[in-house]
């Protein structure tokens, strides 16, 4: 007995070692493959920390080695905290989700008066979904032609964007919908949300400090602020022409609600920990955060309160990814938390992907974070059998209003959609709509016969060509 027992124990330890070996040669080759210079990968699983490691240099002029406490750039995952923060005033009775937009932003103009912080939360207020910092290097947003040349000369001087130049460069900006009506990502939006915390609060960058990262005891992480020497800061990267650059995020913002936060895996496994206790929000609070966003219809989708909310094939998915290279990923059905910071982000150049190696991470562990056929939509239809009729009807080519071209091929009774350089299996569904298969959230294609194309459940366009 004594020897069954030995032999079942090293055999589980030997295939616990085993899947460690296979994560971390995936981990290796595919930071190699897609030319990202440092990461640190955390993974928790029923409560229980299965990986905290670190790879490749933070610094890539200096040699500097990733460890551990590397601070990155989080990028969007940003969003949840500032989210947080907007519940945690709810909690004290200083605001509230279905407060009007005006009732806490004096500069609010007439036509953003239907705006509820809500929908700003859910990115469903209609405001434009651009990066105000690089809008400003575009020239695209139109507040800032107002500015007197004394005033922009100090701008481009100090690299810092304060609170009123934000305002003025935001405040003309029209509604592409009636709020609560649409989804439409938004940074404006968050911008808004750190301005109202202000507002309330006399400092978003305080309360975020004082109520928030001090009373989780996050201790590396913090708000940006350019000026800082920060030990153990990793340097951000992106691709041009195949070339590791700079990424080049040289701006400040005094109110950076929307994409500011730097912190470690150390400081969002902890995090992690503490939005599954009472800590800081309630269970109502935790619940909005984590629920599905809606409609003025009554009618939900995949944003919550800073996190994207999924239910892939059965299985909730909460996960949020950052432009500058980083993903948290929560699986709360199965205790299970991933943690992917690297330092190789998207600024305008070459395609690239520090992103999807989470989903490679997380299916070791057996979860499948992709959609596929035995997946039921959020308004619970299922995927039926190939019609000929229905993929004949959508085979062809598209362009949408940006220029980017798409294609529907049917080979072997099994349509395809090319998009943006990827294949995508198409699977036909009860109500004679297509869902995209292998995607990481519910994207959904129906035929407009008056449109003369493709329109998505996100509201984008293919006209047929």
């Amino acid at each position: 007995m004594k020897k069954l027992l030995a032999l079942f124990l090293s055999l589980l330890l030997w295939g616990h070692v085993y899947v460690q070996d296979s994560i971390e040669k995936l981990i290796v080759d595919y930071l190699e493959v897609y030319q990202v210079p440092g990461a640190v990968v955390g993974v928790v699983k029923d409560d229980s920390l299965h990986q905290l490691s670190a790879y490749g240099v933070a610094d890539v002029q200096n040699g500097a080695n990733v460890i551990t406490k590397t601070s990155f750039e989080l990028g969007s995952l940003t969003k949840q905290f500032t989210a947080a923060a907007i519940l945690k005033l709810q909690q004290d009775h200083k605001i509230n989700v279905e407060d009007y937009l005006y009732t806490h932003f004096p500069e609010c103009p007439e036509h953003w008066r239907s705006i509820k912080i809500k929908h700003l939360i859910w990115h469903t207020s209609g405001l434009p979904g651009m990066f105000p910092h690089d809008a400003f290097q575009q020239k695209s947003f139109t507040g800032y032609a107002k500015m007197e040349t004394s005033e922009l000369d100090k701008m481009m001087q100090t690299n810092l964007v304060t609170k009123a130049n934000s305002i003025r460069s935001i405040i003309s900006d029209s509604l592409d919908f009636e709020p609560g009506t649409k989804y439409n990502y938004s940074d404006v939006g968050y911008l808004l949300l750190g301005i109202v915390i202000d507002n309330v609060t006399g400092s978003y960058r305080d309360y975020m400090k004082d109520a928030i990262f001090d009373v989780a005891n996050l201790k590396n992480t913090y708000l940006l602020n350019q000026e800082n020497v920060v030990y153990n800061q990793a340097r951000g990267y992106s691709l041009k022409q195949g070339k590791l650059v700079n990424i080049m995020r040289t701006w400040d913002y005094e109110i950076p609600s929307f994409y500011g936060v730097f912190s470690n895996a150390e400081d969002l496994i902890k995090w992690n920990r503490i939005l599954e206790s009472d800590l800081i929000l309630n269970e109502q609070s935790r619940s909005f955060l984590f629920t599905k966003g809606k409609f003025n219809n009554g009618s939900r989708f995949g944003y919550g309160g800073g996190w994207e909310i999924n239910l892939i094939n059965g299985t909730k998915i909460i996960s949020h990814s950052g432009v500058t290279g980083t993903i948290m990923v929560r699986v709360p059905d199965q205790n299970f938390c991933l943690v992917l910071l690297t330092n190789l982000g998207y600024n305008g150049n070459d395609r690239v992907d520090p992103w999807s190696l989470s989903t490679q991470i997380i299916a070791h562990y057996g979860i499948e974070t992709k959609i596929n056929k035995k997946h039921i939509t959020s308004e619970g239809y299922k995927v039926i059998a190939y019609n000929k009729k229905k993929g004949d009807e959508i085979s062809g080519r598209y362009k949408t209003k940006e220029g980017i071209e798409a294609q529907v091929i049917v080979e072997n009774n099994t349509p395809f959609f090319y998009y943006d350089g990827h294949n995508y299996e198409l699977a036909l569904l009860e109500n004679d709509t297509w869902l995209v298969l292998g995607m990481e959230y519910e994207y959904i294609l129906s035929y407009d016969k008056r449109l003369g194309g493709l329109l998505s459940n996100l509201g984008r366009k293919y006209i047929k060509q």
